[in-house]
């Protein structure tokens, strides 16, 4: 059995007061995503999970009325089910009868009925109900076809453990985030802009923001949040996403820049994953760490946490894994352990029961060619484009002027010798000086102006500004090609994508500090 595994807190409990409370929160968590437009009634807080299983062509050619086909539906400890087909093919005298072991309660439903009921059931009490296709004599070949479940949120973590305990341990990789308010997980890689992927049925309107760093959640299980700094905004322009089940459940999206400290989550948290360009053998030992709940300890209830599994089966892109998940996982990064930064897919659906046999949770892997396509058609901000923008402050120099640092052209990683330059003026005439650049900016005080750069900050070769050749004044002027530069491809932090900050520092020795510092610009490099 499989179903999503992200979509908010869905709970199952070993004590009495950490059911009820983390049951409240899923309540909550579930009325927020499923409430109807006006806010008088809700639907009953629920989740999907697969639960495919096919009668079968089959035929009654007897004489009497009979039972062509009986198969009992169980999901262990749900409070309740309904049933989802795919398809209820009945010919005239077949009907599929859905009997409920709770309390006997009984639903038939011919071809007509299964209609009415867009080929699904009544709400049953109960975790077992009986399927059977009853016919009358002589009647034509019939069908049914389940597609899934849906069950109450305290099912969710028996199908997704994978053995009799949850073995996953408290983890804090930063390139892990929290995604609400839909409940899921996200993770960036190293893609030109370092976007980030989750799975595809988390990534609906209600993909919103992305949290990284994320606190434990407090002694009753509910969430507690980073600062804003460490939340972002989702992009709704850059997300492509496909929903197709297992093996084709992916997201590929973006976040605009922290309004409080400028910074991408990627420059804030400087470090990604690399999708791995094969999959691995089975047995491969494969780690998933994300933000789900938490039954035992609720103060690890969506924090990060991890578990290592091995990889259990592959079939195309329908990756099957063993490490332990539950509800909030979905969109988690299953990662090669042991291989570095590499992960291999997309952790989407649960599938693993504690008894025995015990099956596998499923993830979309990183062969997936639709997934792979919309990385290499990025939109929105995934997508680099070209383009400066001026920020921090200048020093005012020892001759009452201002620094300015600007450019020409556009920063391009094929544009070549001369397509952008660097050009700082109102400088010092006859004075050394240099640009300097790096992937984060800085605002800190330093030799009596502002340092806009942060470490680690390259140079270029000191030049003289040149100017005026009688005096002192401000006819000094620098430029630098960055253009040949970013061509050379020797630095990577000029790579396509790259968002780079750079600022002017030169000689001013009429100055207490002996320097003058321009403003800062930030660029873009586009493709």
């Amino acid at each position: 059995m499989q179903f999503p595994a992200g979509y908010g807190p869905t709970m199952s409990s070993h004590s009495s007061h950490h059911w009820l409370v983390l049951r409240s929160i899923a309540l909550a968590c579930a009325a927020l995503l499923e409430a109807p437009a006006r806010a008088q009634s809700a639907a009953p807080p629920s989740v999907v999970l697969t639960y495919p299983l096919d009668t079968g062509w089959v035929h009654n050619s007897g004489a009497h009325e009979a039972v062509l086909s009986s198969h009992t539906i169980h999901v262990s400890g749900s409070p309740w089910m309904r049933l989802r087909f795919e398809a209820l093919l009945l010919a005239e005298g077949v009907r599929v009868r859905l009997t409920s072991f709770a309390d006997g309660a009984v639903q038939e439903l011919d071809a007509d009925a299964a209609r009415e009921w867009s080929a699904s059931s009544a709400y049953f009490n109960g975790d077992r109900v009986q399927l059977e296709l009853v016919a009358l004599p002589g009647s034509e070949r019939s069908r049914a076809v389940l597609r899934s479940v849906w069950v109450a949120p305290s099912v969710l973590p028996q199908f997704t453990v994978c053995g009799p305990t949850d073995d996953r341990t408290p983890s804090s990789d930063p390139r892990v985030a929290r995604l609400l308010p839909v409940g899921c997980t996200g993770w960036l890689f190293d893609d030109p802009a370092h976007c980030l992927n989750t799975a595809g049925h988390c990534a609906a309107s209600l993909l919103q923001v992305a949290q990284f760093n994320v606190p434990p959640s407090d002694a009753s299980g509910a969430m507690q949040h980073p600062p804003p700094q460490d939340q972002y905004a989702v992009d709704p322009l850059s997300i492509q996403r496909q929903n197709g089940g297992l093996g084709a459940d992916w997201a590929y999206f973006g976040c605009f820049p922290n309004p409080n400290t400028g910074l991408t989550p990627y420059q804030r948290q400087d470090a990604a994953f690399t999708l791995a360009t094969s999959i691995p053998s089975v047995g491969t030992p494969l780690r998933v760490s994300g933000h789900g709940v938490d039954f035992d300890t609720p103060t690890s209830s969506y924090a990060q946490q991890t578990d290592v599994g091995a990889l259990v089966s592959l079939s195309g892109s329908t990756l099957r894994h063993d490490a332990d998940t539950t509800g909030g996982n979905s969109g988690s990064p299953i990662q090669w352990e042991g291989a570095g930064d590499l992960v291999v897919g997309v952790h989407t659906h649960g599938g693993c029961t504690s008894g025995v046999p015990s099956g596998g949770n499923y993830g979309t892997g990183a062969n997936h060619s639709g997934w792979a396509l919309a990385r290499a058609q990025p939109q929105g901000v995934c997508a680099p484009v070209p383009s400066v923008t001026p920020y921090c402050t200048a020093k005012l120099n020892s001759q009452g002027c201002l620094p300015a640092l600007g450019a020409t052209g556009q920063p391009s990683a094929s544009g070549g010798p001369g397509s952008f330059t660097l050009h700082a003026s109102s400088l010092l005439n006859k004075r050394l000086g240099f640009f300097m650049y790096g992937s984060l900016p800085r605002a800190a005080l330093f030799q009596g102006g502002v340092l806009c750069v942060s470490p680690p900050r390259r140079r270029t070769q000191q030049t003289s500004s040149g100017g005026s050749d009688l005096g002192i004044d401000c006819s000094g002027a620098l430029s630098f090609d960055m253009g040949a530069q970013i061509a050379l491809g020797l630095d990577p932090a000029l790579a396509f994508g790259s968002i780079v900050y750079a600022q002017c520092w030169s000689r001013d020795p009429y100055d207490p500090q002996g320097a003058s510092l321009s403003a800062g610009l930030r660029f873009t490099i586009g493709p």
